[in-house]
C-alpha cells in the first residue's frame, strides 16, 4: 500500500501552537522523494552513538542504497567482519579507513 504524507508549507513555531493543518498545500510520497532505486534500497535502524559527530544517533533509521559507489569522505553502511556498521569512509594511498569521529 502506497501512502503519502502532507507537506505543510507554513514554518513551524517553537513558541506556541500553530494552525498549520489549515495550510496543507499538497501530499508527498517519501518513497518517491528519498528512494531513487527501490530494488537496491533498504532501511536500517542505528544501534549505538559512535557516529554522533555525524548527526547519526541511536534509533535513527538510515536509508541505504546498495547501488551507490563507495566514495571517500562519505558515510556508508558496510559489512565489517560479519557485522553491519555505519562509518565514514576515508581513502589514503589506495587504502580505505573507517572512522567514527570527525577529524
Amino acid at each position: 500500500m502506497k501512502e503519502t504524507l502532507p507537506i505543510i508549507l507554513q514554518k513551524v513555531s517553537a513558541g506556541f501552537p500553530s494552525p498549520a493543518t489549515d495550510y496543507i498545500e499538497e501530499q508527498i510520497d517519501l518513497n518517491k522523494e528519498l528512494i531513487k532505486k527501490p530494488s537496491s534500497t533498504f532501511l536500517i535502524r542505528v544501534q549505538g552513538n559512535s557516529m554522533i559527530d555525524h548527526k547519526i544517533t541511536e534509533g535513527d533509521v538510515l536509508i541505504v542504497d546498495r547501488s551507490l559507489a563507495l566514495k571517500t569522505n562519505s558515510v556508508a553502511v558496510l559489512n565489517f567482519e560479519g557485522e553491519l556498521v555505519v562509518k565514514k569512509i576515508i581513502k589514503k594511498k589506495e587504502k580505505y579507513f573507517l572512522l567514527s569521529k570527525k577529524k
